[in-house]
């Protein structure tokens, strides 16, 4: 299972999703990576198996509004 993060507007659509990365090294590699919500916007955090993040993105957000977010 992963722990991706989900940006919705405020009627409940996906604008986008992160999933941050399992190990970051290096001098540039960021502390931490997510989502920040504007006015009228909120992140909320799911959990999803492996497989589901290997399709595309318009399978994940298919699988996000169908299962997920009602």
């Amino acid at each position: 299972m992963a722990t991706i993060q989900v940006l919705l507007d405020e009627s409940g659509a996906i604008l986008g999703t992160t999933q941050g990365p399992d190990s970051a090294s290096g001098e540039s590699a960021p502390a931490q990576v997510g989502l920040v919500a504007g006015p009228g916007q909120q992140v909320v955090e799911v959990e999803v198996a492996d497989a589901v993040l290997e399709g595309s993105p318009a399978e994940l957000h298919t699988h996000l509004r169908t299962n997920l977010l009602g």
